[in-house]
């Protein structure tokens, strides 16, 4: 997958819910588009940053996920991870999978450290997306989901991956040797750690080895083929 959200159809890579509900003088809700006609603003959902043929980040994965919950008390000084994806290049079956790396803006309670829930959509007095106040929003949709609400809420960064699993591209577009076999900085799998990849990663005396064993194989090879020569020049 040399890249995903080809073919001219973008995908939302950040979401900040945190300006929502900016309205005009006649009080109702706008969209903004880009110039390509995509929704980069609404006044219901937020903000939203768009991207085309995104070059998956790579990470190890053995097939296990947890996730962010209301029931954790999450650090609002960092990046809150919605999801994280485990493994290690030991683990027995991991892979090396791509993720689109997906950003956000989420509210959060300042008092008990916990993930909101906005009530969205249903017309009554608290849908924000009738009356667009967050505080009654974020009470009673907090509350339907069995937690407390302090009364004071705030936006923290969130970040979660999805594992791309599509847009598997025709083979005359399949990832060259050296987008991975590369320098740190232009590698597809730079930032991967656990392996020794080579031309991205350097060492003395691996790389020693690496030349020698080219060498031997070369004279093992020119070997061979003078030998099969002379034998085929006595039979003759």
């Amino acid at each position: 997958m040399p890249s995903f959200a080809r073919g001219g159809v973008p995908t939302k890579m950040a979401w900040d819910w945190s300006v929502a509900g900016r309205l005009p003088p006649a009080g109702k809700p706008i969209q903004e588009k880009d110039a390509h006609g995509h929704v980069v603003y609404d006044s219901r959902k937020g903000a939203f940053k768009l991207g085309e043929n995104v070059v998956p980040d790579y990470l190890w994965f053995n097939g296990r996920v947890t996730y962010t919950t209301l029931d954790d008390r999450i650090d609002p000084a960092g990046v809150v991870k919605i999801n994280t994806f485990h493994g290690s290049a030991d683990d027995p079956g991991v892979r090396i999978w791509p993720v689109k790396r997906f950003t956000g803006k989420q509210p959060y309670d300042v008092v008990h450290q916990h993930l909101l829930v906005p009530h969205t959509a249903t017309p009554d007095d608290t849908a924000f997306w009738h009356h667009f106040d967050w505080s009654k929003a974020l009470k009673t949709g907090t509350e339907a989901n069995g937690k407390t609400y302090s009364g004071r809420y705030d936006f923290v960064r969130t970040e979660m991956l999805w594992p791309i699993t599509h847009m598997v591209a025709p083979k005359e577009q399949a990832v060259r040797c050296s987008q991975c076999h590369a320098d740190a900085a232009q590698s597809r799998l730079g930032r991967l750690g656990g392996v020794y990849l080579p031309a991205r990663d350097a060492n003395p005396w691996i790389d020693r080895i690496g030349r020698l064993a080219a060498l031997a194989g070369v004279a093992i090879h020119t070997t061979a083929r003078i030998v099969a020569t002379r034998r085929r020049q006595a039979a003759h």
